[in-house]
């Protein structure tokens, strides 16, 4: 029999092709018998039920048919007393693609692996690693996808590991939809952090620090096997990726953007599309972050110094700020701004005037920043805003809205502001240590959902507005609006470890940040 589309049978056929391989084979009369391809293993999610029936070999006198056991909704039996019948089970592929230029170029160190990496996780199941570097190959044709591809094809899900920072996170998803790639029905994605906040990673529980890597590789890779098992062993749900289209005016709008020279260059576009898997934030705080950027380190430790550095120059009571109100004109939950109005901040007369609505919320107080959150988590771990703001930044209260959960995978979004960017994310850091809740005095709930509008003003002046989007900066001048859309869902996989405990990993490096990367048609991901 060909062994094409037939990986992972029992062997059947003795070499000289006159019976059964194994001990004791003597001679038999041919008889039809059952023969199951390989089961997977517990824990993998391919397939496990195809069977090959009705194959005519040989079958020694020896083999008791009458004692071979039914296997439910397949109509076939197999042999309880002859080994070479029993379930066989295909390896767990996992698939582990590493930006080498995250965490100070500690990733690259991934590469001195064996290859494939084999790793048994007993009861019979073996997991197979395969290590890809992300920058070899050009956008839409990289060995290591084409090959996930093949996996993929042969059904089910199969593990894909990321190494890097959030930035590269979003790299790996468009590079697997570039290769046709279903990140929701074909893959499961995991995590190791190499980048600077890792807020995405600490969501999972997968830490927010660089593993050792001396550690990992030592003693035959013993670390690496025991991540291995954590991995496969690792829990699948799903996650939202949203779309977001950011748009500035035809005429007088220009997007900048921090290049590798550490400058700000503007953008030939008018309109951008960018995917998210955490948060937006659009004020003062993505105003620090891009300070940060032009200032970038060589080092984890650096970036976060130099950003808390930043927050402290750029909040500054003498210091010019920006305000949600100085670029926020209304929210509206929908694609347009037709669509239902969330919340106001122009004059009440004005507004109501304009869109000849009888009541319109209105935006409370004078935030210096407006967040769109995805996971609880943000700024590195340090803040989780949406479980700390006990009351509305509306003008009209929703008690549905106070009681609202933040949840990844429940297609809304959730919006706030939070108004000092010296002591909230400090106040708000207290707070989720245990002390009462009202610590946290800035932070304001918004809205709950999905699809958001953001209607930007256009006034006759300048309107500058920076923002950032899961870590990337960018400085919107006479902005349009912003579009916040559900682009599709994905597969992701938790650590067996929580969010709490993946804070403090004992084999973690200190120096893991980020390093900018110098050429390539991916520099846009490759420095996150």
């Amino acid at each position: 029999m060909s062994s094409s589309g037939s990986q992972g049978l029992v062997p059947l056929t003795s070499s000289s092709g006159t019976g059964l391989a194994g001990p004791h084979v003597h001679a038999g009369v041919r008889r039809p018998v059952s023969v199951p391809i390989a089961l997977n293993a517990v824990g993998d999610t391919r397939a496990s039920s195809s069977m090959v029936k009705g194959i005519e070999c040989w079958t020694p006198d020896c083999l008791n048919t009458s004692s071979m056991v039914h296997v439910p909704d397949t109509g076939m039996k197999v042999s309880q007393s002859w080994p070479q019948m029993q379930q066989v089970r295909h390896p767990i592929p996992i698939f582990m693609f590493v930006n080498p230029l995250s965490g100070g170029r500690c990733g690259e160190a991934l590469f001195e692996a064996k290859q494939p990496f084999e790793v048994n996780l007993g009861n019979g199941r073996v997991a197979t690693l395969r290590i890809f570097d992300m920058l070899e190959g050009s956008p839409g044709d990289k060995s290591g996808f084409h090959q996930l591809k093949q996996e993929t094809i042969r059904g089910g899900h199969v593990r894909m590991v990321i190494a890097g920072g959030d930035g590269t996170i979003l790299w790996a998803i468009e590079e697997a939809e570039k290769h046709q790639i279903n990140t929701r029905t074909q893959v499961m994605l995991a995590v190791m952090p190499l980048g600077t906040g890792n807020d995405f990673s600490r969501f999972l529980g997968w830490g927010g620090k660089a593993p050792n890597m001396s550690r990992l590789l030592k003693n035959g890779c013993q670390g690496l096997a025991e991540l291995v098992h954590r991995y496969a062993a690792a829990k699948p749900q799903e996650h939202d990726i949203w779309r977001v289209v950011m748009t500035v005016d035809p005429d007088r709008g220009t997007i900048l953007k921090t290049n590798k020279d550490r400058r700000k260059e503007p953008i030939e576009a008018k309109s951008i599309e960018k995917l998210m898997h955490s948060y937006f934030s659009a004020g003062n705080d993505a105003r620090a972050g891009m300070g940060q950027e032009k200032a970038r380190t060589s080092t984890r430790w650096g970036n976060m110094l130099n950003y808390g550095f930043q927050i402290c120059i750029k909040g500054l009571p003498f210091r010019d700020k920006e305000y949600v109100r100085g670029f926020l004109k209304s929210l509206h939950h929908g694609t347009s701004a037709s669509a239902p109005v969330i919340c106001s901040t122009d004059d009440e007369e004005d507004f109501e005037e304009a869109i000849e609505a009888p009541v319109v919320p209105r935006l409370q107080g004078n935030p210096q920043v407006l967040m769109i959150l995805n996971i609880p988590n943000c700024y590195g771990g340090l803040c989780r805003f949406w479980e700390s703001a006990i009351s509305s930044g509306l003008s009209t209260e929703d008690p549905s809205l106070l009681n609202a959960e933040l949840d990844a995978s429940d297609g809304k979004l959730e919006a706030l502001t939070y108004g000092n960017l010296w002591c909230e994310p400090v106040l708000t850091r207290v707070a989720n240590s245990g002390l009462p809740a009202n610590y946290a005095k800035h932070a304001k709930r918004v809205f709950s959902g999905a699809p958001m509008f953001l209607q930007l003003r256009e006034e006759e002046w300048d309107v500058d507005v920076h923002v950032q989007i899961d870590g990337e900066f960018f400085k919107l001048k006479n902005p349009t609006s912003v579009t916040f859309v559900l682009h599709q869902k994905i597969c992701v996989l938790f650590s067996g470890l929580g969010y709490s405990s993946a804070e403090s990993d004992p084999e973690s490096e200190e120096e893991d940040s980020d390093t900018e990367v110098t050429s390539s048609e991916d520099e846009g991901w490759a420095c996150r």
